[in-house]
């Protein structure tokens, strides 16, 4: 049996990030020789002419490069959110925490549909707090995306230092501020 089919086989039918030493398992073979089985896939889908890419996000997993996400997010259930809803997600879920106000400041107006929409699914919770509300995450939110919140917070301050320059929201105490925009 091909190794790196069966690894590759792993990697597409698998709902959550699979470890190496998980992966050492199931292709019953060393450590080592998964890490060099996932060099030769991330090179293989490194080619423009694939959809696809190898993701290590707390384990291994194989998504969606960038390009194509839009074109076939409806083909999922895990890209039913608009990028906006996302962004703010992804706010709340580092920095949490986090004050209504705060994300208001950064992304404007539209915070507050996309904070009931997010409420709605059930993905956080808010307390009100004086003229403000306090948002933190729920467990649905770590069910939903099949990750831990610690974890979720890696992939997050890894993809901030790997993005371009750009807007970016950094805690000072209590304040968020933008930075990186003109």
């Amino acid at each position: 049996m091909n190794k790196l089919a069966l690894l590759e086989a792993c990697l597409f039918t698998a709902e959550e990030p699979c470890s190496i030493k998980q992966l050492s398992r199931i292709l019953k073979t060393s450590e080592e020789e998964i890490k060099w089985l996932l060099n030769d896939l991330k090179e293989l889908y490194a080619n423009e002419e694939r959809g696809i890419k190898l993701s290590n996000i707390g384990g291994y997993k194989l998504v969606v490069k960038d390009e194509y996400l839009e074109k076939v997010s409806r083909l999922t259930s895990h890209a039913d959110m608009s990028r906006g809803v996302l962004r703010v997600l992804s706010i709340i879920s580092y920095y949490e925490p986090i004050k209504q106000s705060e994300i208001v400041k950064v992304i404007g107006n539209r915070t507050y549909e996309y904070i009931k929409e997010l409420e709605r699914r059930g993905f956080i919770k808010t307390e009100k707090k004086s003229r403000t509300k306090i948002i933190t995450t729920t467990p649905n939110f770590e069910k939903y995306f099949g990750l831990k919140k610690q974890i979720i917070k890696k992939v997050i301050k890894s993809a901030k230092s790997d993005d371009k320059p750009g807007p970016e929201i950094h805690n000072k105490g209590d304040e968020i501020s933008r930075r990186g925009q003109s």
